[in-house]
């Protein structure tokens, strides 16, 4: 499917694929801008900002908006992350440009009342006692601060940050960050790619503010964090620094990732699980950013089998360096393509997936590219990036729990 790409005067980019034959569309607004942006006392700003965009405008209160969505079957969700926040709508195809036309008057109009922002105050904070309370969410909020540094800190900020959130902070990050030259949109679905640029242009071409540049943020890694709770389980968390996305080497570790701790064929499942019983799941996963990556294990187990736990996973994060066979390279390479094929069927998929490639690469790839990539990464690829990634001496350790390991 061929995607068609207009960029506004003011810089807003709009990309979008024609897909007749699906009748459902999605469309994903980004901002360039994440947690990652925020200064050291205001911790949340992001995310709380995020919230507030869906309270309305000074017109149309959230319920109102939410219920002309509603009658055009589409709905409206958002996500903050270190270095991004993403708005989706998701609607049928004959009723996406309508749609299209309320997420653009949240986003363009939104208000930031006062008393508002103290309501949404304390819904926020009941999130973050949720996270907190919750040990493997909490656990690995911790690991990417640890691993990262202020880069990484907690995307929902501390209550401490809560509570001094006001409107001026929120005002301020917005008029920096959102911004046209900062906001990418993709869409797909069955409409024109002009009307979409028309519908678009009328809510946000004539704002010509300018984003301001992205802060530095140091990067100061820490290797170990215990979390003294009582809970029944011991949770752990090891990290290590990982490829960037734009990385061409990111295909090579991503066969690494599978094969280490990915499906319930990986070594880390098969070990930990099937052979040893330790704990009911264990699995790898990788995060991106422009500039950096991380991977990341993660499990639970009791108390008492904690440290075993641990010393099995780092025996086999170690053994994974110099021991990997052509069929695991094999495997995981057919299960990785296959992840892309099927989410290729997907609009949500696809919307992402263009989306990624213009804020990471500037530019569209075709999922052949991708697909070929992989099939090009040979097993001495994988070996090299295991010893380089994952050494276990530059490694971060989280525990969460009423027991410590070693």
């Amino acid at each position: 499917m061929q995607t068609r790409r207009t960029q506004l005067p003011n810089g807003l980019r709009i990309l979008t694929q024609r897909t007749p034959h699906y009748r459902g569309a999605v469309a994903l607004f980004r901002f360039g801008v994440g947690s990652a942006y925020e200064s050291s006392d205001g911790w949340g700003t992001a995310h709380f900002l995020e919230h507030m965009i869906f309270q309305g405008t000074a017109d149309k209160d959230h319920d109102t908006l939410m219920m002309e969505l509603a009658r055009l079957g589409a709905t409206a969700n958002a996500s903050t992350g270190f270095e991004s926040t993403v708005f989706e709508l998701t609607s049928p195809a004959e009723t996406l440009l309508p749609s299209l036309h309320i997420m653009s008057e949240m986003l363009d109009r939104f208000h930031l009342a006062p008393e508002l922002i103290d309501l949404e105050r304390d819904i926020i904070l009941e999130e973050w006692r949720m996270t907190r309370d919750e040990p493997s969410q909490w656990g690995e909020d911790c690991l990417y601060h640890q691993v990262l540094g202020d880069f990484g800190h907690p995307i929902l900020g501390t209550e401490e940050s809560l509570q001094s959130m006001d409107r001026k902070r929120l005002l301020e990050f917005a008029n920096a960050y959102y911004t046209p030259d900062n906001m990418i949109v993709s869409v797909v679905g069955d409409v024109e790619h002009e009307r979409i640029v028309e519908a678009l242009g009328q809510w946000f071409g004539d704002n010509r503010s300018k984003a301001l540049p992205k802060p530095l943020v140091p990067i100061r890694q820490s290797y170990r964090l215990h979390s003294e709770e009582e809970h029944e389980l011991l949770h752990v968390f090891f990290g290590f620094h990982a490829p960037p996305l734009g990385s061409g080497r990111l295909p090579a570790f991503d066969v690494l990732g599978s094969v280490l701790g990915g499906d319930s064929w990986s070594r880390l499942f098969r070990k930990v699980r099937n052979e040893l019983g330790l704990a009911y799941s264990i699995s790898g996963f990788y995060s991106g950013w422009q500039d950096m990556g991380l991977f990341g294990v993660q499990s639970a187990t009791q108390p008492d089998q904690a440290q075993k736990l641990v010393d099995t996973i780092r025996h086999e994060i170690s053994v994974v360096q110099h021991d990997l066979t052509e069929d695991e390279v094999e495997l995981a390479k057919a299960v990785l393509q296959a992840n892309i094929l099927f989410g290729s069927d997907q609009v949500g998929w696809r919307a992402e997936r263009i989306l990624h490639d213009e804020a990471v690469f500037g530019k569209m790839r075709g999922i052949e590219e991708d697909l070929q990539a992989i099939t090009n990464v040979k097993r001495e690829d994988v070996l090299e990036l295991a010893e380089f990634h994952l050494d276990l001496g530059k490694s971060t350790l989280v525990t969460v729990g009423n027991v410590d390991v070693q």
